[in-house]
């Protein structure tokens, strides 16, 4: 009895040892992850596309908020620049600090509540409140946007009316 006591403690504090070292990386990596997620921000707010989507996989796919689809970086540019010519004047964004969920210590998903002012040419207003979600995958290294949605938030009745 008292050996299965002494293994019992041993491997509930070899058990809490592995969690506290896998929170401690978690932080770390998430810490990482809000990095790079003020980075690409501020990528786009300074005009430096390049640098911004230094941080999406080759693989990427996106689903956009009108439901249409597209994988593969080289397609997800091409989209961009087609939606630019389609745009006047600046979008306005605003994001809050996203929240991180670690599916695995190499991946994540990262959310966030978006605000889109958006005016396309003819003066067509499209954007107002979504939520952003990002799949993040650790690669070598570093952390690439590997999915990424916006998804319109439509007010929803109450219950019972």
């Amino acid at each position: 009895m008292k050996n299965f006591i002494r293994i019992a403690s041993a491997l509930l504090f070899i058990n809490l040892f592995g969690f506290n070292a896998n929170a401690q990386n978690n932080s770390k990596e998430e810490a990482a992850l809000l990095k790079m997620w003020d980075t690409i921000w501020e990528a786009y707010e300074s005009g430096n596309e390049a640098k911004m989507w230094s941080f999406y996989a080759e693989n990427a796919c996106e689903v956009y908020p009108d439901g249409s689809s597209i994988c593969g970086l080289k397609s997800i540019l091409q989209g961009y620049e087609q939606f630019k010519t389609m745009l006047e004047g600046t979008p306005s964004w605003s994001m809050t600090k996203p929240t991180v969920t670690f599916f695995a210590p190499d991946m994540a998903l990262l959310m966030s509540d978006v605000t889109a002012d958006i005016k396309l040419k003819g003066g067509q207003q499209i954007g107002g409140k979504s939520k952003f979600a990002a799949i993040v995958h650790k690669v070598n290294g570093n952390w690439l946007i590997v999915f990424d949605s916006q998804t319109p938030v439509m007010e929803m009745p109450a219950p019972g009316n």
